[in-house]
Formats: structure tokens, sequence, C-alpha cells
């Protein structure tokens, strides 16, 4: 008995189960069956029906058993999960590079390649995801498919409805009390408070001088190692802490000055 018994007519690809032979053929047809009955959208199966339906539930049955962070679908967590193996499977036959997923590899590899296999019909331009194509069509169609569940604005590009997003959650969470600043991470929110609060977590333990940000207690400590000064002007050999002080002193040379003006 042949393992493959049902063969499509337009492209002469098989299949052994009917019911992938269905869903397959909704791929030439574009046939739409299955409906939400919340916002409408349509979907060739009904598997990415049910998976949809989570944006409505708020349902994210798959956990990571390292961070209880949750998804939506399998697959976003198998991605997830990369962050805490390391592990990178698809690898660049160019430059060696390796990657978690195969989309990241695939992006990656226009790089090398050039190609951007996906082209809009109406003004020809060409894009590495099929998924940016989609998008961009909506330019030309006008379409706004990404709606905003909490007060129903819709736009054209998932980017601008994650935006549209945080004055709903994240905008109105991360505000300053005192002055009403937004920001779109706790960690800004938190260290920008300290201005108005004047808390200082971060010591140094040589000097006991007192920082804001860990950011600015790790240029501090550069202070106290015995290489000082490691940015060396090409010019009179003056050494300086920082790039950006090196770069700055150099605008005499350029200025035309002798070097006997750096003394």
């Amino acid at each position: 008995m042949e393992a493959k018994l049902l063969k499509c007519k337009l492209c002469d690809k098989s299949f052994s189960w009917s019911s992938h032979f269905r869903n397959h053929q909704r791929t030439h047809s574009g046939d739409k069956p299955f409906s939400c009955e919340v916002c409408n959208k349509s979907f060739s199966r009904s598997s990415h029906l049910h998976t949809h339906k989570r944006i409505h539930t708020g349902e994210k049955p798959f956990r990571c058993d390292v961070c209880e962070k949750s998804f939506t679908q399998l697959s976003n967590l198998q991605v997830h999960q990369t962050i805490h193996t390391g592990e990178k499977r698809f690898k660049c036959e160019f430059c060696d590079k390796a990657f978690p997923t195969s989309t990241e590899f695939l992006i990656h590899q226009s790089i090398h390649t050039g190609e951007n296999p996906f082209s809009c019909e109406l003004c020809d331009r060409a894009f590495t995801r099929l998924s940016a194509l989609v998008e961009h069509r909506h330019v030309h169609t006008g379409e706004k498919a990404f709606s905003c569940e909490v007060c129903k604005k819709s736009f054209s590009h998932s980017s601008t409805l994650r935006q549209h997003h945080r004055t709903h959650t994240e905008d109105n969470q991360l505000r300053c009390k005192v002055c009403k600043k937004s920001f779109s991470r706790p960690l800004r929110l938190q260290e920008h408070q300290r201005l108005h609060t004047g808390e200082k977590p971060y010591k140094c333990e040589v000097c006991h001088k007192d920082f804001t940000r860990i950011s600015g207690l790790a240029i501090h400590r550069r202070s106290h190692t015995k290489k000082k000064k490691t940015f060396r002007c090409d010019v009179c050999d003056k050494d300086f802490e920082q790039l950006w002080g090196m770069l700055d002193h150099r605008r005499i040379h350029t200025a035309g000055k002798p070097s006997e003006a750096c003394d």
C-alpha cells in the first residue's frame, strides 16, 4: 500500500492524510473557513483559530520551567527556552555565526546573499520576510488589520499597535509620580526616581563614593585602576582616560595648532 495517496494537482505535493490534503489546498485557494467570533478574523485551519482565540482570552498554557514565563504557543516557548540553554542550532555557512531559530537564521543569510525573496506586486519593493511583505501591503490597501482590544483603534502595522498598547498598560504603569515622565522599562523608571529621592545605591568599594546608576559606578572604578589613561593621541602622545576626551583633544591638531599647545 502506497504511503502517499492524495496528490495536489497544482503543485504535485502528496499527502497520506485527507485532513492535511484539505489544509494544503487552502494555500492555493485562499479559503479561510474558520472565523473568530470576537474579531471576525478568518483562518485556513481550525488549529490556527484555536491559537488566535488566546489573544482574546489571555490564556497562555505553555510555561517555561526555568523562569515560569508563559506563552500562547508551544513554538514560542521552545524559542524562549534557548535563552536559558544557549542552544544555537542554525549555523551560517558564510560566517559561522549561529542562531537559535530558523527565522533569525534565514534573515541573517540575506545579508550575505542579498536576497529579498518576497516582492510586492504593486510597487516591486522586496522583503526578507513574508510577514513584512504582508504588513507592507496595507500601505496600498489602506487595511488596518491590527486592532487594540482595549479601545478598538486599528493600525496598519503590528509594531504601531504594540507602541499604542503602552498608552493603556506600560505607559500608565511606568510613570513617575513626581514629574509624570513615562518610561518603557521598569529599570529606567527606577533609575529616574532616584533623581527625586537622591538615592544612590551603588557604592565604590575603594573610596565609598555613591552613584545612582551601576553604569556610573563602573565608569568611576576606572579611576582607581593602574591603567588610567588608555586612549593616546597619535599626534602628541598625550593620554586620556576616555575616548571622547581624546577625540575632543584632537581638534587642537586638526585646527592647525602645534603639538606644543598640548603641554
